[in-house]
């Protein structure tokens, strides 16, 4: 009774379709065959970190703090109300525009020109570049520098008395040497260079490089940042961050300190323009009053007359009192001058005076004064290309235009009380005449000395008072902390860099063994048959380094074995029985190790103790009998048999005691193969070795590359197409099979040659289980099948112990 079993197409154990594509174990496996790579890339990349850290520099925050006080104000509060408009204007009082002065191009510019920031001397280390500033024993100080010399390294070696100074200009390279204390000049730069030690280590040396005003207020001007202390406060930090903490330091300091004598400069302004204007005045009254001065005294002298009567003492001070009177008059119309020839000067960038410092207390004046000034003010907040800028252009004009109407009609007023006070001395001085001769001209050199002398005076009184109101000034900012390291802004950089290098060396060899991964287009293990064929997969051929053609007869338990074994099993699920069955194996190409695959899958069936045949028709190429060593006549094969020169089959069937199966030599290679492997003499040598062979194992010609096996997979049971692990490609294989598929070619199953387990290991843990899974099931089939052939004589009770012992074996 014969046997049957489940086809391997229809086994579930065949079925990988509900099996994840990508599996993380045998990924995870592909990476770790590669570990000496990771290890060398961590290994390199980490190295690289540690060389990438000792370049490293720490990024010092500097730090100094203002407080900005919109209410502080003069402290000094004289009783003049002409001294009220001495201050800093209202909008420069905010805040927010303070702190935009704060950082202004202008001012920095003005501190950068006051520090010795011009010449930039450091030490460049192996990894590393320190800066000397306020270290360095040797003291450069530039007096002159051509713009050519910015931009170059200069590297300074001392020479004991001497040093010695090198640079490059493009591919020249040129030297200077000079002694120190005294100039070094040349025609790029002339500096100053003194050593504040003796004795410098031999051979000490630095570079240094000259950095130009614009570079520097450029630098500092983009590392500048401002924050207020918290919120709602009008305390400011300016903070600078950079790696030479000492520098910002100083610049900080001397930034602030720029910061707040410029507001208090702004507030001081106004009494400044007066104490000029008063100057102006008192250097031209001054002669005046020298000169009235002297005549008094010669008249005196020459006339010998010390008192005046009553009565002239009293029309003299009648007279002084209209000379007070004109006195005012003078200074308001100087001050009318000063404003119309200020007016038609046309000249936007200056402020008026305002006229209650001079005593002029007009309010429709002094308003306009005011706000022509406070105009002016804003105008110079803006920039020109501020929106606002034309407007208060405009402004400007319309209050000058209201200034010229409201002077002239202040003018026209002061002429006519000029008149009257004419009129008025007029009188007087008729009376006075009336006076002895010489008492009369006493009285005139003595009016005209009292005049200036009272206006002289005047003037001395209102610059004293600027004067005082300008040193009550005090500035609105303070500085409230002096600049100091508050922290460093890159602490983290050096782990950062770490854990950056150390993944990179991570993600190098992951993505190498991706690329080779997929990139490769040769065939590596199970799951490219199974991806690029639809025919069963009936297993796989470990690889062995055996030069025994027969590795499986030399030790039949190694592995190598036992992977035949498992395609021997397979096969008998393949074709539903266990004899007699007739194997095609052929394969894309040649080298795929069809020949060594067909000589040990026919001595595993030998194994069994059936009758088995190894045929040789690759006659395009034989090479059985090579392979094994044999010496047969080339022309004792196949191809003569089919071609008549053999007669009898026994003479053509080679039997050797050292072999457990018998071999058809391939034999004389023919000029037409094709026309012998389809000739109707095979066939009929097939069904009479069918009839004498349990086994027989056909070694034929590549399929991908002749036709030869087409005409044969018909006549057998099962064609074995074999692929050879990282030799066969995976394009060539494809296209074969589709041709196979195409061509409804039947019995078609798929094994894979020369596996290496090391590199497929998680595919050979899989094989590895499957075996022992087929050989159970191997197992259990010998045994059913020797339990049908004895059948008859069993009882009923071995029948039922069989049965249950079989069926528990499967369970197994």
């Amino acid at each position: 009774m014969e046997a049957t079993y489940n086809n391997p197409t229809t086994d579930p154990f065949f079925d990988d379709e509900n099996s994840s594509s990508f599996n993380i174990v045998e990924w995870a496996i592909k990476f770790f065959r590669y570990w000496y790579l990771f290890v060398i890339c961590v290994a390199i990349a980490l190295a690289a970190a540690y060389l990438k850290n000792r370049t490293w520099q720490p990024a010092y925050q500097t730090s100094a703090q203002v407080m900005i006080d919109e209410g502080r104000g003069n402290q000094y509060q004289g009783s003049m109300n002409m001294m009220k408009g001495f201050g800093v204007q209202a909008g420069l009082r905010n805040v927010n525009n303070q702190i935009v002065l704060f950082g202004s191009y202008d001012l920095v510019r003005k501190v950068i020109k006051e520090l010795p920031f011009t010449v930039d001397c450091y030490s460049r280390g192996r990894f590393k570049t320190n800066n000397l500033y306020k270290i360095n024993p040797i003291e450069i100080k530039p007096l002159f520098i051509h713009p050519a010399a910015y931009g170059k390294e200069y590297q300074i070696t001392d020479k004991g008395e001497n040093f010695h100074i090198e640079w490059k200009a493009g591919k020249k390279e040129h030297s200077l040497t000079g002694k120190y204390g005294e100039v070094l000049q040349n025609p790029l730069f002339a500096v100053l260079i003194s050593k504040s030690v003796k004795a410098l280590p031999e051979g000490f040396k630095f570079q240094f490089a000259f950095r130009s005003e614009d570079e520097l207020v450029a630098s500092y001007c983009s590392r500048l940042k401002f924050d207020f202390a918290m919120p709602g406060s009008s305390v400011v930090s300016a903070s600078l961050t950079g790696s030479v903490a000492q520098r910002d330091i100083d610049f900080l300091n001397a930034l602030c300190d720029a910061f707040v004598q410029e507001n208090l400069n702004r507030k001081n302004e106004e009494a400044v323009r007066t104490i000029t204007f008063i100057n102006s005045q008192l250097s031209s009254i001054s002669d005046s009053v020298a000169v009235s001065e002297g005549n008094l005294k010669s008249f005196r002298i020459s006339n010998q007359i010390v008192d005046v009567p009553s009565y002239t003492g009293q029309l003299l001070n009648d007279s002084r009192q209209l000379e007070n009177s004109g006195n005012q008059f003078r200074l308001t119309e100087s001050y009318f001058n000063y404003l119309k020839k200020y007016l038609s000067k046309n000249n936007q960038d200056e402020f008026i005076v305002v006229p209650s410092s001079l005593g002029i207390n007009d309010v429709s004046l002094a308003g306009l004064v005011s706000k022509y000034n406070e105009t002016q003010e804003k105008k110079r907040e803006v920039g020109e290309q501020n929106p606002y800028y034309k407007k208060y252009e405009s402004d400007l004009e319309l209050i000058k235009t209201s200034l010229t109407e409201v002077l002239v009609g202040m003018k026209a007023s002061l002429d006519i009380q000029k008149n009257d006070l004419s009129n008025k001395k007029r009188d007087i001085e008729q009376r006075i005449s009336q006076l002895p001769n010489k008492e009369s001209q006493m009285s005139k050199y003595q009016r005209r000395f009292k005049i200036n002398d009272d206006y002289y005076t005047f003037l001395l009184q209102q610059r004293a008072q600027s004067e005082i109101q300008q040193a009550s000034n005090t500035a609105d900012n303070l500085v409230l902390e002096q600049a100091r390291i508050i922290g460093t802004e890159n602490n983290g950089v050096k782990q950062k860099t770490t854990m950056t290098y150390f993944f990179i060396g991570l993600l190098l060899p992951i993505i190498f063994v991706l690329l080779k991964e997929f990139l490769n287009n040769k065939i590596i293990d199970r799951k490219d048959i199974e991806k690029l064929s639809p025919y069963p997969y009936i297993g796989s051929i470990r690889h062995s380094n055996s030069k025994n053609p027969l590795p499986v007869l030399k030790n039949p338990r190694s592995g190598l074995a036992e992977s035949y074994r498992v395609i021997r099993t397979r096969t008998e699920f393949f074709v539903q029985r266990q004899s007699p069955v007739k194997m095609l194996v052929t394969s894309t190409e040649s080298g795929d190790g069809k020949t060594a695959f067909s000589l040990n899958m026919t001595a595993m069936y030998a194994l069994t103790g059936r009758r088995t045949l190894l045929i040789d028709l690759d006659l395009r190429k034989p090479s059985v009998a090579d392979r094994l060593n044999l010496q047969v006549d080339r022309k004792h094969g196949l191809s003569n048999y089919l071609i008549g020169q053999i007669d009898k089959l026994d003479d053509l069937i080679i039997k050797n005691d050292k072999l457990v199966f018998d071999i058809i030599p391939g034999g004389t290679i023919p000029p037409n193969p094709g026309e012998l492997i389809r000739s109707e003499k095979l066939q009929i040598l097939f069904d009479e070795l069918s009839k004498i062979y349990d086994y027989i194992v056909i070694d034929t010609s590549p399929v991908g590359l002749v036709a030869d096996a087409y005409a044969l997979m018909h006549l057998v049971d099962i064609n074995l197409f074999l692929a050879r692990s990282e030799k066969t490609n995976k394009m060539f294989f494809k296209s074969v099979i589709q041709q196979l598929k195409a061509d409804k070619t039947p019995n078609i199953s798929v094994a894979l040659n020369d596996v290496d387990d090391k590199k497929v290991s998680y595919s050979s843990y899989h094989d590895y289980g499957r075996r022992s899974y087929y050989m159970k099931r191997e197992a259990y089939h010998s045994y059913t099948t020797d339990y049908f052939d004895e059948e008859e004589e069993m009882t009923d009770k071995n029948r039922k112990k069989k049965g249950l012992l079989a069926r528990l074996f499967n369970w197994v």
